[in-house]
């Protein structure tokens, strides 16, 4: 089974990505499970801004294993993580991007 975020957003660059008119639903989820980093049932995603107003951070929950008993979107162990929001070439908001440099940063 495959968890992916409920919400499957996308912003512009020249948006404030905390204003909620700069965003609208994508036709693809935006994160799911990713067995290449060790991110396993993301969901529940939320943003908020750096102390210093200068980064945009993405929250969400995780697991760093594969192998559970049971329903895994109903695994209590699941992590929150925290980390920056990053931005692709073309100006879309990059959630794996942003998950996948958190992993490497966690090794």
């Amino acid at each position: 089974m495959q968890a992916l975020l409920k919400d499957k957003v996308r912003t512009k660059w020249e948006s404030f990505a905390l204003d909620a008119t700069s965003w609208s639903k994508s036709q693809a989820a935006v994160l799911s499970t990713d067995e290449s980093i060790s991110m396993y049932s993301p969901g529940h995603n939320s943003f908020t801004v750096s102390e210093d107003g200068e980064e945009t951070l993405f929250l969400f929950h995780a697991r760093t294993y594969k192998n559970i008993l049971g329903d895994p979107l109903y695994d209590p162990n699941r992590h929150t993580f925290v980390t920056a929001l990053l931005w692709t070439a073309g100006g879309r908001s990059d959630f794996r991007g942003s998950v996948a440099a958190l992993a490497r940063s966690l090794q």
